[in-house]
């Protein structure tokens, strides 16, 4: 009669163990879809620059020069990775790349070695030292400043470019990654988005914007 009283203690305690890890299983399961990494559509993902550059605004753990850039398409992903992975962005990038790709569209993470559609900018190397600005623009503005920044597709970036030239005839125009999305702002909605006004508009002066500074409007991630 112990025996089978030991036995039946043994099941029923191996039952409430296995009981436990699903519950276990289901709450970090919940969890992972809680915390699911979001971009939208208008979101600006920046790395901060160094903040020795003269003129720039300080961010904690700038390097180089950071980039910028804006998304055009966003997306939901169990990881920062495969949200960025599925959000087209488009950016202005200062790499020795033929004049076609210098400004383009393309997704957010793609990590190879084709220089068309690599991109490894805000990958997991850069983790805590990536900024994910989210304006309370309506859509119809957002919108338009997207219309706006797509529209330089044909263009071409350089550190030469100068603020507010938008306006002069050319057959090119000049960007730099912050510049580009600091003009869109600026000419279609009037916001400058250069916090201290400085010659050059850098990616830690986007980062400190007051238009930023609401909720869910800077995320470090």
């Amino acid at each position: 009669m112990f025996e089978l009283t030991h036995a039946q203690s043994m099941r029923n305690q191996i039952l409430i163990l296995l009981i436990f890890q699903f519950l276990v299983l289901s709450f970090c399961s919940a969890q992972n879809e809680n915390t699911a990494f979001e971009l939208k559509r208008g979101d600006i993902l920046v790395r901060p620059n160094n903040n020795w550059l003269p003129g720039t605004e300080f961010v904690q753990n700038g390097n180089n020069f950071g980039h910028a850039v804006i998304v055009l398409k966003g997306a939901v992903g169990r990881s920062v990775e495969e949200a960025l992975s599925k959000s087209e962005i488009f950016e202005s990038n200062s790499r020795d790349v033929p004049d076609e790709f210098q400004l383009r569209k393309v997704a957010a993470y793609a990590p190879g070695d084709d220089f068309r559609y690599s991109n490894d900018s805000f990958g997991s190397k850069y983790a805590g030292k990536r900024y994910r600005l989210r304006s309370p623009l309506s859509e119809a503005q957002i919108d338009s400043v997207l219309n706006y920044i797509v529209a330089q597709d044909e263009d071409v970036s350089s550190w030469r470019a100068q603020k507010n030239t938008s306006n002069v005839s050319v057959d090119k125009h000049y960007w730099y990654c912050s510049l580009l999305i600091y003009q869109a702002f600026k000419d279609v909605l009037d916001i400058d988005l250069d916090t201290n006004g400085g010659l050059i508009v850098f990616p830690n002066d986007l980062i400190n914007h007051p238009l930023f500074d609401g909720k869910s409007g800077r995320m470090v991630f």
